[in-house]
């Protein structure tokens, strides 16, 4: 009798530091898509005041370049939370750093027309990674 109620017990706490620990994954993930999101809106912004002439080249590549390194860092920090399903969020990070270096290059390129194009694939993208979230604000 004593055997199992010492077993049903682990049970239970097994059971409770699976449930903990998935809530802290997902609490993981969740702030990691924030950083994303947040990088993502810089590069946004930075495209658009370029179009408007409000940014010289010079800082829209420089902030363009650190936000796609700043969005990488972060996909990497998302491998590392243990969470089995995060492969479309991944996909999703990876096509913002790559938008934004597509901006970046059609900056330096003086290409208004793909400029435009990019920032409205970026803000797309952006939207559905926003959507991927596992736990609602």
């Amino acid at each position: 009798m004593g055997k199992c109620i010492f077993l049903s017990n682990c049970l239970l706490t097994m059971i409770w530091l699976t449930s903990c620990s998935n809530q802290y994954a997902k609490a993981d993930l969740n702030k990691e898509i924030k950083n994303v999101s947040s990088w993502s809106a810089t590069a946004y912004m930075v495209g658009d005041a370029w179009i408007h002439d409000n940014v010289p080249d010079e800082y829209a590549q420089t902030t363009l370049k650190k936000a796609q390194e700043e969005i990488l860092k972060e996909k990497a920090s998302i491998e590392k939370i243990p969470k089995n399903d995060k492969s479309g969020i991944l996909d999703k990070v990876l096509q913002l750093a790559n938008k934004t270096e597509k901006i970046s290059t059609a900056i330096a390129q003086k290409n208004r027309t793909q400029v435009q194009k990019s920032l409205s694939e970026l803000a797309v993208e952006s939207q559905s990674l926003k959507q991927l979230k596992t736990i609602p604000e």
